[in-house]
């Protein structure tokens, strides 16, 4: 069982971390300014009303782009060749280096596939340019759904309900929760998360005219439109070779409402953590603009989780 946890985890995280054709924003914004949002009313009404598991009826604003879908669906119906990668891995003993460095090659040229940039691309570019505040993040959601249906992932919807409308405007209930691999009880499970929400603040980012928030005053300032799309980049992958995988569970956990809305609290109150089967660990990722692109940096203990105050 132990090796089992050791073999999805670097499955997994190698996925994750091959999918990094995402960079950063020019955080060359100390120009930016923040503004009082403008929680929703700047838009016109497009699409149908959808509803979420366990969710009220809401009413969509900004429609998928047609390209993110085909994008999508383009990468799910290619055939890439990777052989026995994950077979050869699974059944080699936990040192074994040339096993682990076939996996890692064929994850490396899946991630650099042409179709494979193109959907990271588009999907990224879109939900830049569609930012919603946290507990209203209705188009990253839609967004996740439509290429989740795209790739053959299943998945539940309606997590992370606002219980605090007093505080924070919106409803909530826009979290995503994706499974890959068997979905058995008596086998190990990982979570791998990514936070969703964007910030109340105009984008002065110069150079990405195409696609620039079209919210005014909000903006994805903190990379979260990259963490979504490099875990779908993630799912993708993760899907391709998931007939291989025969011992155990990738849960992918699309969280609302990380910018100071506690998201992941409410979702762990309402039963993330006690679904089957029960995950061991959970790894998140966060885009660092400092690090060259393709780096990935980590430490022992706590590391990017505080909360401070000023006056």
């Amino acid at each position: 069982m132990m090796f089992a946890r050791s073999f999805l985890l670097s499955l997994a995280l190698c996925v994750l971390f091959q999918v990094h054709h995402i960079s950063c924003l020019p955080f060359g914004s100390r120009k930016v300014e923040v503004e009082a949002a403008d929680h929703g009313n700047d838009e016109d009404d497009e699409g149908a009303p959808i509803t979420g598991s366990g969710s009220t009826t809401r009413t969509s604003k900004g429609k998928i782009p047609a390209s993110v879908r085909g994008a999508a669906s383009t990468v799910s119906k290619k055939e890439f060749a990777t052989g026995p990668v994950v077979e050869t891995y699974f059944a080699s003993t936990s040192d074994a280096k040339d096993a682990s460095d076939a996996l890692k090659e064929a994850i490396r040229r899946m991630s650099n596939e042409d179709e494979m940039k193109t959907f990271l691309r588009e999907t990224r570019r879109s939900l830049h340019r569609h930012p919603d505040l946290m507990y209203q993040e209705d188009f990253a959601s839609r967004t996740i759904q439509t290429i989740l249906d795209e790739l053959g992932i299943e998945y539940s919807t309606g997590w992370a309900k606002n219980t605090h409308q007093d505080v924070y405007p919106g409803a909530g209930g826009y979290g995503v929760v994706g499974h890959i691999g068997t979905g058995r009880a008596d086998q190990p499970c990982i979570i791998l998360r990514a936070d969703m929400d964007a910030l109340p603040i105009r984008e002065a980012t110069e150079g990405i005219a195409t696609f620039k928030s079209e919210a005014p005053g909000r903006m994805h300032a903190c990379g979260h439109d990259g963490h979504v799309t490099m875990l779908l980049g993630a799912a993708a992958l993760l899907k391709k070779v998931e007939s291989q995988i025969t011992a155990g569970t990738i849960r992918l956990v699309f969280q609302p409402a990380e910018e100071g809305g506690a998201g992941m609290k409410r979702m762990v109150e309402e039963g993330l953590v006690d679904m089957e089967p029960k995950a061991q660990q959970a790894f998140g990722m966060h885009v660092w603009p400092t690090l060259p692109t393709g780096t990935v940096a980590t430490r022992p203990g706590p590391l990017l989780a505080a909360a401070e105050t000023f006056e």
